[in-house]
């Protein structure tokens, strides 16, 4: 495993838990929580296709849609 790939997995997992504290203390800015979650899901969608593990690529590649589906909720709707 590259250091490259080390840093992308500990980049998401920080997004993940910093978001999933921010949306879980429900203040004003908790919505900010799924653009937290959008980059996690997107940097390791792009890992997990680099590395080949298409289910955990898959995965993600459809939290993208969900936290983009958040963000309309929160911020445009």
């Amino acid at each position: 495993m590259t250091k490259y790939t080390e840093y992308v997995k500990w980049f998401g997992t920080v997004m993940f838990i910093s978001a999933a504290v921010l949306l879980s203390s429900n203040i004003e800015v908790s919505r900010f929580g799924f653009f937290m979650f959008f980059s996690g899901h997107i940097a390791l969608s792009f890992l997990f296709y680099r590395m080949k593990d298409y289910a955990m690529f898959f995965q993600n590649f459809i939290f993208i849609f969900v936290d983009a589906f958040g963000i309309y909720r929160w911020f445009i709707a």
